[in-house]
């Protein structure tokens, strides 16, 4: 006996699903951010360089020993910081990735800022 009111099977679908551009974007955006941090990281702590002028009695900024250590330091830190923002920003789905994908290179600028701000002072 056959049941002509029976339901019939739902198609099969051979496509992919497809990769959201927001997706693509905010691992691209995140990747520039890791390259834009290991640069800092890397090239930034050589503003330290910039004391080496520096004269017994120089009343320059960077002549100071704590002014060294934040135009050494502060870079580093900072790399590290926006590098775990771009880790976070691009694993996560919601507004706070984007977030983080926001502040990381904002970071990162402020400490260029600062650094070069102490070293050409």
């Amino acid at each position: 006996m056959i049941n002509d009111e029976a339901p019939t099977a739902l198609p099969v679908r051979d496509e992919a699903q497809s990769v959201r551009a927001s997706v693509v974007g905010r691992i691209f955006i995140g990747l520039l951010i890791l390259a834009f941090a290991g640069v800092t990281g890397l090239f930034a702590p050589l503003l330290v360089m910039a004391s080496d002028s520096c004269n017994e009695g120089d009343a320059r900024m960077i002549c100071s020993a704590g002014a060294q250590q934040i135009v050494g330091g502060l870079p580093v830190a900072a790399a590290f910081v926006a590098a775990l923002l771009a880790v976070v920003g691009m694993g996560s789905r919601s507004a706070a990735g984007w977030g983080c994908l926001v502040a990381a290179p904002c970071v990162l600028v402020v400490s260029w800022v600062v650094s070069l701000g102490i070293a050409g002072a």
